[in-house]
């Protein structure tokens, strides 16, 4: 197996899913599994294929590269990520930084290198690193959830469109606290209203208005209730 044929499979499998509206979940699902089913030989020839466009994408693959990388949960090629991360950062742009850091997140990869990426991108664009800090609160508790309070005490105020922001992606937040026993909602508001009340006050009330609504109902119901006698 060369790289025309790792990207001529790609492009059949990706005109096979065109018409599909589902953000190109079920291409990557389909591209996934046809990769499970390869044999051991040609994995390493497309991992090493992925682990290339992800550095050079001189086939405009870098993003499938990644997304498969991730459907496929290969942590194992986290290492060889974060190099070429570390490698390419300064020469690379916003986009495909972001892009890396939330891959090896998604990958449960443990690195020093996401505190002062995810602080840095905090200043410059706090919506997008809302979601970075949230997963890294998720595999980093100590460090990021004191991160996470510093931010819903600067942004959970008033009627800024920061908050309405936050506000509408408080699921996202909910998911991965309720997911990791870790991760404690309760402290985090505790931790939230020490430094901000009036932002204190407006997250207990979102999250518990979340915990009402049928949206809650694909938790367990104990944890839920947990959650809601920790506000």
């Amino acid at each position: 197996m060369n790289d025309s044929d790792i990207v001529n499979i790609i492009k059949d499998i990706e005109k096979q899913h065109n018409a599909y509206k589902d953000g190109g979940r079920s291409f990557i699902q389909h591209l996934s599994k046809k990769i499970q089913n390869t044999v051991d030989e040609d994995k390493v020839f497309i991992f090493d294929f992925f682990l290339d466009e992800i550095e050079k994408n001189n086939n405009g693959l870098s993003s499938i590269a990644l997304q498969t990388i991730i459907e496929l949960k290969q942590i194992e090629l986290a290492p060889e990520i974060e190099r070429i991360f570390i490698k390419n950062k300064n020469v690379k742009d916003e986009k495909w930084s972001y892009a890396i850091i939330e891959t090896l997140l998604k990958l449960n990869y443990a690195t020093p290198i996401y505190y002062d990426f995810i602080t840095h991108y905090l200043k410059d664009n706090p919506g997008k690193g809302f979601f970075l800090l949230v997963q890294y609160c998720n595999l980093d508790p100590d460090k990021g959830v004191p991160l996470l309070s510093d931010f819903y005490s600067e942004f959970f105020q008033g009627d800024s469109q920061m908050r309405r922001f936050l506000e509408s992606r408080i699921g996202f937040l909910v998911d991965y606290f309720m997911e990791n026993k870790q991760l404690d909602l309760g402290k985090l508001y505790k931790s939230v209203i020490a430094k901000n009340r009036m932002a204190g006050q407006g997250l207990r009330s979102t999250l518990l208005n979340y915990f009402n609504s049928s949206l809650a109902d694909k938790y367990p119901k104990d944890l839920v209730e947990k959650a809601c006698d920790s506000l």
